[in-house]
């Protein structure tokens, strides 16, 4: 390979792993933006509201509906699909990275 389509695919490879990294970060902000607000309205400890970042259960969707008063941004709901997507692209950049570092390995 050369040197310039090894740059290339470095660089592609950094860029997917922000993607994920950004991906993922913006979940976290915005499940702490919604559930500080339900767990202040509401009274629901951290440990209750924790499983709502991965998956979304009756339970969850109780918590946003409880929680009448909202925050300047507005947002009233939390989808953890983009927590997912973010894992996703993050794992699929790792697995490229030790792919490309070890091309020969599996031969």
């Amino acid at each position: 390979m050369s040197e310039k389509a090894s740059v290339r695919k470095s660089v592609s490879l950094r860029w997917l792993e922000a993607v994920g990294i950004a991906l993922t970060l913006v979940a976290l902000v915005w499940w702490a933006i919604v559930y500080a607000q339900v767990m202040s309205n509401t009274g629901f400890p951290v440990e209750r509201t924790l499983p709502c970042l991965l998956r979304t259960s009756d339970r969850c969707s109780l918590a946003m509906s409880l929680c009448k008063s909202w925050h300047f941004l507005g947002i009233k709901r939390y989808s953890p699909e983009l927590l997912w997507a973010g894992a996703i692209v993050s794992s699929l950049a790792l697995l490229l990275g030790s792919f490309m570092q070890n091309p020969g390995q599996g031969k």
